[in-house]
């Protein structure tokens, strides 16, 4: 906050928020500052929870959240291997099938990477 060097007459500085934690009725987190001792009015469904019970939620969410991002790697992995073998079957040449894929084969054992 701005340090005023001279206090002004009848300047109170406004007090700092208390913060609060909220769940919503669709499962989403939030955090909220109200300044004062009312409970917060809340913008849609939900419910005030503590902040412990937030970071084991957010906790939970990310883990779901990074399982989640993982599997949808591993099956476009697998796709796009997929399409690879598939153009190749074709008949399409080897560098042109990698480009219209995106997949890059592993280097065979003993060859090495270029």
């Amino acid at each position: 906050m701005l340090e005023l060097p001279i206090p002004l007459p009848g300047f109170e500085p406004a007090p700092e928020p208390r913060k609060h934690w909220v769940q919503y009725e669709d499962g989403t987190l939030g955090q909220l500052g109200v300044i004062g001792d009312e409970e917060p009015v809340l913008a849609r469904p939900g419910r005030l929870i503590t902040e412990a019970e937030y970071d084991r939620l957010r906790a939970e969410m990310t883990v779901a959240h990074n399982q989640r991002v993982t599997e949808l790697l591993a099956a476009e992995d697998l796709q796009q291997r997929q399409d690879y073998e598939d153009l190749l079957a074709l008949g399409i040449p080897e560098g042109m099938v990698g480009r219209l894929s995106g997949y890059t084969p592993p280097p065979a054992p003993g060859v090495p990477e270029s």
